[in-house]
């Protein structure tokens, strides 16, 4: 029966279903040949309606991929990718065979911006970065004609400034366009750190050398030499691409060295400084050392405590046993990272110490190159008041650091300070710099309406899972942005805030239209009093005088994101900066920079930043009922308030403010670059080369002695010294 059922004719109704299956896949070939599209949701739909209740838009990073053929079009493809799901767009993009590539690059660009953007938009994405490639063929294309890596570059700073979107450039290979667009997302996804919302890139570090490889060793494209020029006023921009084509023309080779890429003002300059170097073509490179967190107990406590005056504790007096260990550390990292054969030292012609924390290795650098020139910059407050009392912790510090390695450099770089010079260096080596920030990094581009509630959402989400108060959306807020360190006066911002809110209260404002206020900040690797000081903090907040306004009081540590910092200072009512020990605040001129009046104390090199009376208002330190009252001052005089803020919109407040940004930095150090440099001068000079520690000066590069009588480096390239 079986045989037989098996040679029977075909049944009709089986023809009519193959028939339609045949239908169906003639419908789906030409549905996979069909272009996929990113679907744009509705303004009006209800999936959109909902997205917009949702508190964070979802993360996703972008892959883009482009082939160029020779008919002017573009072939390209952009895969979103979450961290477990890919969706793609593909399209076609035809430009007009009448216009330059370059213009034709422009045209593809600006509608690849606008289809991503409005993706995101409509499904409430968050792009937090994107990878920008090419195929083979459309780099070679590129490589014939260097004039389109400009538009692709533009694009990348497009992502930045417009999608608040990190871009980066990478050469792409697959065996389609989809591959490579997928390939470009999960590349980005890993670069990154995707559990938090706003991140910055992982810091890379080579581990050969341990040399900070800025921006994923520049991969990462945010800023073009333009947006620096649009941002700097003429005669330093002149000055900088001068002294730039002279470092190159010389083939200068200038490293900085310092204890962690990531954490505090001086990694956050370092950063911004490769940056720009890079775009003007010069040999610069940053080293760090590799974390040991005993040592870092050492240079935190023992040296940067001390330093300042915030203790006075005989237990962290610097004791032999943490002289031998912290020498070890740095001799290690030396013979490991940067010593004979390295490529590193070896081959410098100027070397810039970032604080003492690695300064032990000068000695082996003047054995090992004899004719680099080393310039040592100190960015803490030092009491040299305290630095000079025989017996204190401050001197016997100061002594060991002097003598046996600072003394060695050529020149030593202070903040603009004359009480931070310490006993035994002479003026005639001393020259004067500020802090710097950068005007277009996360920490203080501009942001629209939309990326600052993104962030207020972002902070709150972090602030809750810290157990904290979010910021409302409908009061205004003071702000202290600083590490959680001793020196910060924290607890002088929460007693100033108490009095302030009692005297609303006196006014008879009501409590819901009180100001909240925001204590927040990064860490840093190499500092373990954080968590210390917030914990007391916290403790603080817990007693019965603080207790009634604890529920809007925001105290948060944050992870690393330059824009959620950035974000939470522009959204702020005014900065406090209450510190009672300083060097030079960079939070101060950020948020001068943002138009934010600043309340601080008179510490350290904060009242060379603030205009008292006219930029923000000077306290004596400790002084928290003056605190108070200028804020409540300024919350209940409009008038008043909007002085201020009138003030640091004019053009003379930016004019002053040039020079606490990047390009005029950079101008500073490859100015003292130029001139102690040997390289490109007479051999003799070398030769007749004194020790540093036995002339009162500096000897330069020419041959002469300068004498710098603690004077700005400015004055010097700007012929005023």
């Amino acid at each position: 029966m079986f045989a037989s059922s098996i040679c029977t004719a075909p049944d009709p109704r089986l023809n009519v279903l193959l028939g339609e299956f045949g239908k169906l896949e003639r419908i789906y070939t030409i549905m996979a040949q069909a272009r996929r599209k990113f679907s744009i949701l509705e303004a009006g739909s209800p999936r959109y309606v909902l997205a917009r209740k949702k508190a964070i838009g979802k993360s996703i990073y972008l892959g883009v991929a482009v082939s160029y053929t020779d008919e002017g079009k573009f072939d390209w493809a952009c895969s979103s990718y979450d961290g477990s799901e890919f969706s793609i767009h593909e399209d076609t993009f035809f430009t007009s065979t009448t216009v330059t590539r370059v213009d034709q690059l422009k045209q593809l660009f600006d509608t690849i911006i606008r289809t991503v953007g409005d993706y995101a938009s409509s499904h409430y994405f968050r792009i937090q970065a994107v990878c920008v490639g090419c195929d083979e063929k459309t780099a070679s294309v590129v490589a014939d004609h260097p004039d389109l890596k400009d538009p692709i570059r533009e694009m990348c700073t497009r992502f930045w400034f417009d999608l608040d979107a990190t871009p980066c450039i990478y050469k792409l290979r697959g065996l389609s366009l989809n591959e490579e667009a997928a390939s470009a997302a999960r590349k980005v996804y890993d670069w990154f750190t995707p559990q938090f919302p706003g991140s910055i890139p992982r810091i890379a570090v080579d581990p050969e050398t341990n040399e900070v490889l800025v921006d994923m060793d520049a991969h990462c494209h945010m800023v073009d030499l333009k947006h620096f020029e649009e941002t700097t006023d003429k005669p330093t921009w002149d000055k900088l691409l001068e002294l730039s084509e002279e470092c190159k023309r010389r083939k200068l080779k200038i490293l900085f060295f310092n204890s962690t890429p990531q954490g505090g003002g001086v990694a956050l300059m370092r950063h911004a400084t490769i940056r720009l170097m890079r775009l003007l073509g010069v040999d610069c490179r940053w080293f760090v050392a590799k974390p040991n967190p005993d040592v870092f107990v050492i240079t935190k406590r023992k040296f940067h405590n001390v330093f300042q005056g915030v203790t006075a504790d005989e237990q962290y007096r610097l004791l032999k046993e943490d002289k031998d260990l912290w020498i070890e550390w740095c001799e290690q990292n030396f013979d490991n990272y940067w010593g004979e054969g390295k490529g590193v030292i070896d081959t410098a012609d100027v070397i810039i110490m970032d604080d003492p924390q690695v300064s032990a290795i000068i000695p082996r650098i003047r054995k090992l190159n004899p004719a680099a020139r080393i310039i040592y910059r100190s960015h803490i407050e030092i009491r040299s008041d305290l630095a000079s009392v025989e017996g204190s912790m401050q001197h016997a510090l100061w002594d060991f650091l002097w003598s046996g390695f600072i003394s060695k450099t050529d020149l030593f770089i202070s903040h603009p300070v004359a009480g931070f010079i310490p006993p035994r260096v002479p003026h005639a080596k001393v020259a004067l710099m500020p802090a710097a920030t950068d005007e277009l990094d996360g920490l203080n581009k501009k942001m629209s309406a939309a990326d600052l509630e993104y962030y207020r959402r972002v902070f709150n989400r972090c602030a809750e899972d810290q157990g904290s108060p979010g910021i409302s959306a409908d009061r205004p807020y003071v702000i202290q942005i600083a590490r959680f360190d001793p020196a910060k006066g924290i607890p002088d911002v929460i007693q100033s805030y108490r009095i302030f809110r009692e005297q609303l209260t006196a006014k008879g404002l009501e409590s819901d239209q009180h100001p909240q206020l925001v204590i927040c900040g990064h860490g840093s690797i190499d500092d373990p009093d954080g968590t210390v000081i917030y914990d007391q903090v916290m403790e603080m907040l817990a007693q019965s005088e603080y207790l009634p306004y604890a529920k809007d009081i925001c105290v948060t540590r944050l992870p690393a994101s330059d824009q959620l910092l950035c974000a939470i200072l522009r959204s702020s009512f005014c900065a406090l900066q209450l510190s009672h020990r300083e060097g030079f605040e960079i939070k101060v001129t950020e948020s001068l920079a943002k138009y934010k009046p600043v309340i601080a104390f008179r510490s350290g090199g904060i009242p060379l930043q603030i205009e008292d009376g006219k930029t923000g208002i000077l306290i004596e330190r400790g002084n928290t009922q003056g605190v108070a009252d200028a804020l409540t001052r300024l919350y209940t005089d409009n008038d008043y308030y909007q002085e201020f803020v009138n003030e640091l919109r004019t053009k003379e407040q930016d004019s002053k403010r040039q020079q606490f940004f990047t390009p005029f930095q950079s101008v500073n150090w490859l100015y003292l670059a130029t001139e102690l440099a040997y390289k490109g001068n007479d051999a003799a000079i070398v030769k007749a080369q004194p020790q540093a520690e036995d002339i009162e000066g500096t000897y330069m590069g020419n041959g002469q002695t300068r004498n710098w009588n603690a004077k700005y480096v400015r004055q010097f390239w700007q012929g005023t010294a």
